[in-house]
């Protein structure tokens, strides 16, 4: 996905073939599982030549309108310091994810810097210039895909987004499984795109921020808050004792989390205390209200009814199970 002139589309679906193209062999991030490629008889004129490296597939797809969500490409390129490329939209939706080095881009006529963890989104109607640092280069991971109208709703990534993963180790992950299935001969490996993309887009959901000063202090204010209650679960018991060990104001904390995790900050404790109840229960060295009491609940009761809310079944029959 680089500078591309008249002739040529960077994504040309219409060529309706599989490709993918390594330069230099087997180039990928440090430490990325090797997949078996799909056999490629020739190298196709929609890859640029400006990426010094690249691991790319496309997907033999019929193209039309659908409702399902169907990736048709993907794939990770380390750009070369001349990286540029230029379009007044593109067919589908594309999300792209910088994993390192540096670049710009000017999306619907604003311009961001793009940065390790920068997420941005694209497609029909969009005007986009996507450009590599020259000194420190980048490289970056993509994804195409048709019918995803409904899942980027319902997750909120949508065309002209600019965001920033909090946790872009476990995004590059995803994009690395989803390459791997793409490359794959595996007799499912379109489902298999398909279901590691719509996790993608839970992911960023779940863990990515606006881009902007803003959005990026509110984030880091709810990291350091998520934080604290994933050290000290075991010892706190309100949204009070949450709050005053954050330093902050309990309704503030309460808007951070319905920001940027859609639950609020006692149900994050809650469940925490209860994945927590389950190990020890399943250890088979404390009873209900010895796991109650180590959890910090008061009263056994409150623990079952919290217990039983989480996981359709009471913490007693968990024993019975063991047993």
């Amino acid at each position: 996905m680089a500078r591309i002139d008249q002739r040529m589309s960077i994504l040309d679906l219409k060529m309706g073939r599989f490709a993918t193209r390594i330069s230099p062999q087997n180039a990928m991030p440090k430490g990325t599982p090797n997949p078996r490629p799909r056999p490629s008889p020739s190298e196709p004129n929609y890859f640029s030549a400006q990426v010094s490296a690249a691991r790319r597939f496309y997907l033999d797809l019929q193209s039309g309108a659908r409702r399902r969500i169907t990736v048709t490409s993907g794939g990770w390129e380390c750009c070369r310091p001349d990286y540029e490329i230029r379009r007044s939209g593109f067919s589908w939706p594309i999300v792209e994810f910088v994993s390192r080095g540096e670049g710009s881009l000017t999306l619907a006529g604003k311009t961001w810097p793009l940065r390790p963890g920068t997420v941005f989104v694209y497609g029909p109607g969009l005007p986009h210039c996507i450009q590599a640092d020259p000194v420190s280069g980048m490289e970056k991971y993509f994804v195409a895909f048709e019918g995803g109208g409904e899942w980027m709703a319902e997750c909120q990534i949508l065309p002209g987004s600019v965001l920033q993963a909090m946790h872009p180790g476990q995004v590059r992950q995803v994009f690395d499984d989803l390459i791997t299935h793409g490359l794959s001969d595996h007799a499912n490996r379109e489902r298999m795109c398909r279901i590691a993309l719509q996790y993608l887009l839970m992911k960023l959901a779940d863990s990515a921020v606006p881009c902007g000063a803003a959005a990026t202090a509110a984030a880091e204010t709810y990291q350091r808050c998520r934080q604290y209650i994933e050290e000290h679960y075991l010892r706190v018991r309100s949204l009070e004792e949450v709050a005053a060990g954050c330093h902050v104001d309990s309704a503030y904390l309460c808007r951070l989390f319905k920001r940027f995790r859609r639950q609020s900050p006692f149900q994050y404790l809650q469940n925490l205390k209860m994945n927590r109840a389950v190990e020890l229960l399943q250890e088979g060295e404390r009873s209900v209200k010895q796991a109650a009491q180590e959890l910090g609940f008061s009263d056994p009761y409150n623990f079952s009814r919290a217990f039983k809310r989480i996981f359709g079944i009471a913490p007693h029959h968990m024993l019975q199970r063991r047993g």
